[in-house]
């Protein structure tokens, strides 16, 4: 089973979101309003079961552990997928309505960067339980999830120097948007490190996932670029959030029960540490 030490890596993303997202949600955790409540409390609890299974997969007294957190994820997911998609719906609102001029900035960016992340971790998932059996390229598309969601913290962090060395001399908008190319660059190299060190037949997921994070970065740049864009997403802040948790709820529970279908038709020497068996 490959990452041994994945767990410790992944608690360590989940400490470095609280410095990361302070000024926007932990220093008014009272005021913050219920959308990110419940995002900042599912993708937490992704993450938390991400390092979890890690450490359990490489324990032989605790495979049966990892085999129920692996079926537990199959319920959890859909509500993940609910609170990403609320958080794409208060992206949007922030843009047509609010005052922050990162969003009046960036706002169009961030949701096209922010719904290909949505796109991608649930391709991830999927990918997942599909090669169940086959622990090379499991592990790696579960922490292929955590990459998605790696952006928005690293960015933030990383903004936090470049504000210091160049808040004077330029905009915050524009110092914001070269965090998050320092961000992405960052992700894709690990990425890419990580693609190197890999079996041959385990390295399809983190190429995959270093040509998601450089698109995503092509793709916050370019939407940034389109009024067509900026206003089809401004509408969406002006729906329902409702519609959005629906829909997220959905595309989770369908990929969940498609990957796991999925996964039973292909069976492989290599079965993960506490897999169920191919039916």
């Amino acid at each position: 089973m490959p990452y041994k030490k994945a767990y410790l890596w992944v608690t360590l993303v989940v400490l470095l979101t609280i410095p990361a997202f302070w000024r926007g949600y932990f220093g008014q955790f009272t005021d913050a309003p219920w959308e990110m409540h419940f995002h900042a409390a599912t993708a937490t609890g992704w993450m938390i079961l991400l390092a979890t299974q890690a450490w359990a997969a490489h324990r032989k007294d605790r495979l049966a552990l990892h085999r129920t957190l692996g079926r537990a994820s199959l319920f959890y997911f859909p509500l993940f997928m609910a609170s990403a998609m609320v958080i794409v719906w208060s992206m949007a609102k922030a843009t047509a309505f609010g005052d922050s001029i990162i969003y009046e900035a960036h706002g169009e960016g961030l949701g096209a960067y922010d719904l290909l992340s949505v796109l991608a971790v649930a391709w991830f998932f999927h990918e997942a339980l599909k090669e169940r059996h086959n622990v090379h390229v499991h592990a790696r598309f579960m922490i292929g999830t955590l990459f998605m969601l790696l952006g928005p913290v690293l960015a933030r962090l990383f903004a936090i120097p470049l504000f210091i060395t160049l808040g004077g001399s330029y905009e915050p908008p524009v110092v914001f948007y070269a965090a998050l190319v320092v961000a992405q660059f960052v992700i894709a190299g690990i990425a890419v490190w990580l693609w190197r060190a890999a079996p041959v037949k385990g390295r399809r997921p983190m190429a995959i996932v270093a040509l998601l994070v450089a698109a995503q970065l092509v793709l916050f740049s370019v939407a940034r670029l389109s009024d067509a864009w900026r206003e089809l997403f401004m509408a969406i802040g002006a729906t329902s959030p409702a519609i959005w948790m629906a829909l997220g709820c959905v595309i989770g529970a369908l990929v969940a029960w498609r990957g796991w279908q999925a996964g039973k038709r292909r069976p492989h020497k290599d079965t993960a540490p506490g897999a169920v068996p191919a039916e």
